[in-house]
């Protein structure tokens, strides 16, 4: 990762390194729009879809002529909220696209500047359960500017950042309020979902398998029937989110703070919501 100036305080920006990847065409997503494969920092494959807005410099690399090929593609994440509040997904908006080089190393580099919006969550990482982490949101302003016109419009996203509770720059993410220059890695997270909720939904998805249990079916239908039981389960119970593993802090303004004042103020947060549920 390069050096990232403190006085810089609206830099937001990503380098990607995967392979090129094309989905199949849908129903939903007829277009083939391409895709970056790659790894997360702590393991775990996902893919990262690429958009282009503009004629970029090597913007011919993204066709499928090149699937199967290594290559870094730079520009900004968009982040995007489905209606139904699931978690926010991201799309690497590219600004260049070029091959690798052998010093070009696999995954999604992101630099940004924001403020912490909340308390910290510590929990563990769920494919490396000796990594505690702390889980927090960044508030992060980011410009937007076209070619040829003086226009400057401002969005304003939400990005979900982990960093280990062992990491020097800890304390400076544990406050809310303070403002951080942050350096890390894209990966793709599958979280654990508890609640009534589930459970409702997990009491459903057993009694469609008892009916379906009850019909006549082949062998075959039998095992695509707990397949897709089993998947269903999966999804019932998981959240798949998309968040940036700290591997670099900057304080630009704020005050650190240790563990137990982030496992303080967020149980003051929870009775404060708690109070507030009661009160309505």
């Amino acid at each position: 990762m390069s050096d990232t100036s403190s006085a810089d305080v609206s830099v937001y920006r990503a380098a990607a390194v995967g392979i090129l990847d094309f989905p199949p065409a849908s129903r939903q997503s007829p277009s083939r729009r391409p895709q970056l494969r790659m790894s997360g920092p702590f393991g775990g494959d996902f893919r990262l879809p690429i958009r282009v807005t503009r004629e970029i410099p090597g913007r011919e690399l993204l066709d499928p002529a090149h699937h199967g090929e290594r290559l870094l593609v730079e520009g900004q994440l968009e982040w995007t909220v489905s209606p139904d509040q699931a978690p926010s997904t991201p799309t690497l908006i590219a600004s260049v696209v070029r091959p690798v080089t052998p010093e070009d190393e696999d995954g999604c580099d992101i630099h940004m500047c924001g403020e912490i919006t909340g308390p910290a969550r510590i929990g563990r990482h769920p494919l490396r359960s000796g990594v505690a982490l702390a889980q927090v949101t960044v508030r992060v302003q980011i410009p937007r500017t076209r070619p040829g016109s003086r226009a400057i419009l401002t969005e304003t996203v939400r990005i979900p950042a982990v960093i280990p509770l062992n990491h020097p720059g800890t304390p400076a993410l544990l406050r809310p309020g303070n403002r951080v220059v942050i350096e890390g890695l894209l990966e793709q997270a599958s979280l654990p979902r508890s609640g009534p909720e589930v459970e409702q939904e997990l009491a459903r998805l057993e009694e469609t398998a008892k009916q379906r249990a009850a019909r006549a079916m082949t062998s075959e239908e039998a095992r695509a029937a707990e397949r897709d039981h089993a998947r269903q389960r999966w999804e019932a119970t998981h959240t798949v989110v998309h968040r940036v593993v700290a591997g670099y802090v900057e304080l630009l303004n704020g005050a650190p703070a240790t563990i137990r004042e982030a496992r303080e103020l967020r149980r003051a947060a929870m009775q404060r919501r708690a109070q507030r549920q009661q009160a309505s």
